[in-house]
């Protein structure tokens, strides 16, 4: 390998590393400090894991699966997609999550508000 194809490799590396942490940011409002987020490239042709969703077409040869896996004690919570590109692979699988966290997110407000309306119902019955 040629100097040449070293700094167009660290540039790449470099690039697909600023790329990562520019789609992790947008899992702030669903994380804390104490939150371990990993992006994962897995095998593509590991048959012993179940099959992400696939983004591309038969003819397409190189194959990237990506996971990204949000852990805090024994909780976590992961997306994967695979796609030629990688930069799609990354993306597919933050929105992926992303719909996961806020669906979550949606049950927990439901739950919390279906609460909060029978205990005020509660405190307004009047005891005869």
């Amino acid at each position: 390998m040629n100097q040449n194809d070293n700094n167009s490799s660290n540039d790449s590396n470099n690039e697909i590393q600023s790329y990562i942490y520019q789609q992790i940011a947008e899992f702030q409002p669903f994380v804390t400090p104490e939150t371990l987020v990993m992006v994962v490239a897995r095998d593509p042709n590991d048959e012993n894991e179940q099959g992400p969703e696939q983004f591309v077409t038969d003819h397409e040869k190189q194959i990237h699966r990506i996971a990204i896996v949000l852990k805090e004690n024994d909780a976590s919570i992961e997306a994967e997609a695979s796609h030629s590109n990688i930069f799609e692979a990354i993306r597919f699988a933050k929105e992926s999550l992303l719909e996961k966290l806020i669906q979550i997110k949606d049950e927990i407000d439901d739950s919390a508000e279906r609460t909060q309306a029978i205990q005020t119902a509660r405190a307004n019955e009047q005891i005869h």
